[in-house]
């Protein structure tokens, strides 16, 4: 195991272990608190602390600021076809210290907005789609604006609180199916929208990048065209989105 490690530590590494074993839990999966741990085994938290400690030095769970302890290491998932629970957003989050936040902050049926999109999602010029506008944030510190736009006909009706939490996941919920892959164009453009200035805190000119992406699910069905607005300043862009 670990030179040094109490009984007491050791009891508490134990359980965890087995209690993934046994569970049947994945990477990206996620462990109870350390208050509930310590409540089931009967021992201190400070020792659960001290044990979860020598778990993720070992790689085998990791802390998520704000929200708790999950099984495997960050940017691993053993989950097939699905993206790892902690995604690009949470880590990059996490690396700088911050929680990642999610927020919706509007949502609208409207006619799907362009030919291009109609295309982009195989649907007709006329098809209604769900507009969601989500701020991404690290605590409170606004890094992004999502313009989501998903297909009426695909998803009747949605729980837009989930999309709080992981709309992918929640995606792959509705559909039954998995996200495969995001098809992804960059663009380096300088901000002028008002709105948008405003939500992401920065002033006139701004330079930001605009990402426009269409997202597949497993059966290479187009589910969702999203056009992000991000201040790679605080929030850097880099990930792999296609699945092996």
């Amino acid at each position: 195991m670990v030179d040094g490690i109490t009984e007491k530590q050791r009891e508490v590494v134990d359980y965890i272990l087995r209690k993934i074993k046994d569970d049947g839990l994945l990477p990206g999966d996620k462990l109870d608190t350390e208050i509930a741990i310590a409540k089931n085994i009967g021992i201190t938290r400070a020792t659960v602390r001290e044990a979860t400690r020598i778990l993720i030095e070992q790689q085998r769970i990791y802390r998520v600021k704000g929200s708790g302890l999950y099984v495997g290491s960050i940017g691993i998932s053993n989950h097939a076809g699905r993206f790892h629970a902690l995604s690009p957003f949470d880590y990059q989050a996490q690396k700088h210290g911050y929680k990642g936040v999610r927020k919706v902050i509007a949502v609208s049926i409207i006619r799907v907005p362009s030919h291009d999109m109609a295309q982009a999602l195989r649907i007709k010029n006329s098809d209604k789609v769900y507009k969601i506008l989500r701020l991404m944030c690290f605590d409170d510190i606004p890094v992004a604006l999502e313009h989501s736009h998903l297909p009426v006909s695909m998803f009747s009706s949605m729980e837009f609180n989930k999309l709080e939490i992981s709309k992918f996941s929640y995606i792959e919920q509705i559909t039954g199916k998995k996200i495969q892959r995001r098809d992804q164009n960059l663009a380096a453009i300088n901000l002028t929208d008002a709105d948008i200035l405003a939500l992401l805190q920065l002033k006139e000119n701004d330079a930001v990048i605009e990402l426009t992406e269409t997202v597949f699910l497993d059966d290479g069905t187009p589910c969702e065209v999203n056009i992000a607005v991000i201040n790679t300043r605080i929030f850097p862009l880099r990930q792999d989105s296609r699945r092996p």
